[in-house]
């Protein structure tokens, strides 16, 4: 029985990581108190798929850097993908010679 191709596992284990809600988002929120004692803006993180992440994206550009995070979940994915491969890989591979 031949095993898949590091690559098709690669493949598959993208499509599922992109569907995680494992990716970092920048938030913003302003708060406006009563009685016009002014306003506060709160920054926070959460943990998003990256559709919502590139749903979010046109309010997001107005950041300073943007491209950052974009590429900072980019290659989250792309690590989440090489080592979700790599278990399978290892996992499925045929044991050869003896066994202890």
């Amino acid at each position: 029985m031949n095993r898949p191709p590091f690559a098709v596992w690669f493949a598959i284990s993208l499509a599922i990581a992109a569907l995680l809600p494992l990716y970092v988002e920048q938030t913003m929120t302003r708060v406006m108190y009563v009685g016009g004692q002014g306003d506060a803006i709160e920054w926070s993180w959460k943990l998003c798929t990256l559709r919502t992440f590139f749903a979010d994206y046109r309010y997001f550009r107005h950041h300073p850097h943007p491209e950052l995070w974009i590429a900072l979940n980019v290659a989250l994915a792309l690590i989440y993908a090489s080592v979700a491969s790599l278990v399978a890989t290892r996992a499925l591979r045929h044991k050869t010679g003896p066994s202890s």
